[in-house]
């Protein structure tokens, strides 16, 4: 986990700046999904979503919310394991911080940081911290690859409905969330290789001049390596809480991919589509997934109007997509934000009182 800002929760300028960035390209990609409609206009989508069907949409809704509840949970379940109890609204604020800062900045560098750094100052260990979100993304990781596995094997027919250059994405995508897992399992239980990882970076911020007092910091870096060492032993033995937080994790992902389908259904869509459309979707999350953030916006709208259409009318597809988008990742980002700013405030009057 990244921690170059002792305060990435509340960065001023920095955060404003990804912020408008962020909201420069969803205004974009919206712009580019819009343009995909010939008769699109904003009074006729609004008049789309007016004949929703109410609720289906609401269930779209709460699947969302349940994404975000899910993924808190998962946190929670493995801080447990450390001796650590935080309540709901404290696993929600780190959830939401890892999703509203992942959003916007780049390749989501700014997710995990925040994340930690909220958890830090609710008492938590920085080591226990580091090692609890790892766990928990290579276990998302693996969750991501699990489901679009199984969709796969359930309903194949749906990966052939994708142009050739969308199915070499979800290929490519689908290696690299292995690669990954491999990589952050790896990272957690060959304690030698993080101390090389850690030595590595050393002598190359030294050889850069960008580090001073090189043998100082070695030192207190190889004692918060012995701390990391302890901890990830503590997560040995522990199959039953790390069973627990995958099928958590694939809650969580579930959630959100299940609100393609009831924004479908709320469409009127047919429920003999649904489970192809969730298949469909699933595999759209693995192709996305290896393209870092900004670019991962642009990439899924194209993978879901490239494969909605077979469903479809482009017109149809296109206002599905950003009706789908709209509730499982816009407004999303607009919850945790909020979510985010509560934290922050509740943070900053902790810190008046004392």
């Amino acid at each position: 986990m990244k921690q170059t800002n002792p305060n990435p929760a509340m960065g001023g300028k920095r955060r404003g700046l990804w912020t408008l960035l962020f909201l420069l390209i969803a205004a974009a990609t919206i712009w580019t999904v819009a343009s995909q409609n010939k008769h699109f206009s904003v009074a006729r989508f609004m008049d789309y979503v007016a004949g929703s069907n109410p609720w289906w949409l609401a269930a779209g809704v709460v699947s969302m919310l349940l994404y975000i509840c899910f993924g808190a949970a998962s946190i929670l379940c493995i801080l447990r394991e450390f001796g650590y109890r935080r309540s709901p609204l404290q696993g929600l604020s780190y959830t939401a911080a890892d999703l509203y800062f992942s959003a916007i900045t780049p390749s989501a560098t700014g997710g995990q940081p925040a994340a930690g750094y909220f958890m830090m100052k609710d008492g938590v260990s920085g080591i226990v911290s580091t090692v609890t979100l790892l766990a928990n993304l290579a276990l998302y990781t693996v969750s991501i690859v699990i489901i679009g596995l199984v969709c796969l094997a359930l309903r194949p027919g749906t990966f052939l409905r994708f142009s050739t250059l969308s199915r070499v994405m979800i290929l490519i995508g689908c290696a690299v969330q292995l690669g990954l897992t491999a990589l952050y399992v790896t990272l957690l239980w060959k304690k030698e290789l993080m101390r090389k990882l850690v030595d590595w970076a050393l002598r190359v911020l030294t050889r850069l001049r960008l580090l001073r007092n090189p043998q100082r910091r070695r030192e207190r870096l190889m004692e918060s390596m012995d701390r990391y060492d302890r901890c990830t032993a503590m997560l040995k033995g522990k199959s039953k809480m790390l069973a627990k937080a995958l099928v958590l994790n694939i809650l969580h992902r579930t959630c959100q991919i299940a609100v393609t389908v009831f924004c479908y259904l709320a469409q009127h869509g047919q429920g003999r589509h649904a489970l192809d459309l969730f298949a469909m979707q699933s595999e759209v999350v693995v192709g996305a997934n290896f393209i870092p953030i900004p670019g991962a916006m642009g990439v899924t709208d194209y993978l879901m109007l490239d494969v909605f259409s077979s469903l479809m009318t482009p017109d149809q597809a296109a206002n599905l997509e950003l009706l789908a988008r709209t509730t499982s990742f816009y407004f999303c980002i607009i919850i945790c934000g909020v979510i985010v700013l509560c934290k922050s405030a509740l943070l900053r009057l902790r810190r008046e009182k004392k």
